[in-house]
């Protein structure tokens, strides 16, 4: 099992990579097309829900910043690679307050937000329980939680937790978690009440889907 600052180490290394990532010509177009296709018909009826001064934090939101699909409410936008962001991106991302800090560590007060989203961002955190503590904390009552996130067939990530525990030299440095339909279900209702998931992506059935891992999204409340 690694010690906190070992998990802290690692996730400074993977850090530095997804920057390198996105500082790459062409990366923020292709994922921002990958954004819109999987998550946005999702968000546009979360939005049904919203008003013009609705308050929304998105959670890990990288360059492309998921929640401006939402065309009302006032945006949040957190990352730990932020400041960065607005170096590469200057003038490209969206309108909102955008903070530079970790999941782990919200610097907002209780209640502050009507949704807080999270897309593609769990599985690389330091933390996760206490990122989702953070992010449930941050939400207002009766508040709806958006989790976007690659799920593993049960063999593989039986097969990645074995890996990082006993084989380290072929673990995924970005990944260091991995997570079932069952596991990731069985985590949010720690936290929240599941009122809707959906499978937003996943391979050809032709590519022998059971190898591969599917993109999900979960929509919670806040009890």
């Amino acid at each position: 099992m690694e010690s906190r600052g070992e998990r802290e180490n690692r996730w400074s290394a993977a850090q530095s990579k997804e920057d390198a990532f996105w500082q790459r010509d062409g990366v923020l177009s292709t994922q921002m097309e990958r954004v819109i296709s999987r998550y946005g018909p999702v968000l546009k009826r979360i939005e049904a829900q919203l008003h013009t001064h609705s308050t929304i934090l998105d959670v890990g939101c990288g360059p492309t910043c998921s929640a401006q699909l939402f065309s009302v409410g006032l945006k949040t936008y957190l990352d730990p690679l932020m400041d960065s962001y607005l170096e590469t991106y200057p003038g490209n991302l969206p309108e909102g307050e955008k903070i530079c800090s970790t999941a782990e560590d919200i610097p907002r007060p209780d209640e502050t937000f009507d949704v807080v989203l999270c897309v593609n961002a769990l599985d690389h955190m330091i933390d996760p329980d206490k990122a989702l503590t953070e992010m449930r904390r941050v939400m207002k009552m009766d508040g709806i939680f958006v989790l976007g996130i690659f799920l593993h067939p049960s063999p593989i990530a039986k097969l990645r937790r074995f890996i990082e525990r006993w084989l380290p030299i072929f673990r995924e440095d970005a990944h260091p978690y991995s997570y079932t339909l069952e596991i990731i279900r069985e985590v949010l209702n720690n936290y929240f009440t599941i009122q809707e998931e959906i499978r937003v992506f996943r391979k050809d059935p032709a590519m022998i889907p059971a190898l591969h891992r599917e993109d999900w999204m979960f929509i919670c409340k806040k009890t």
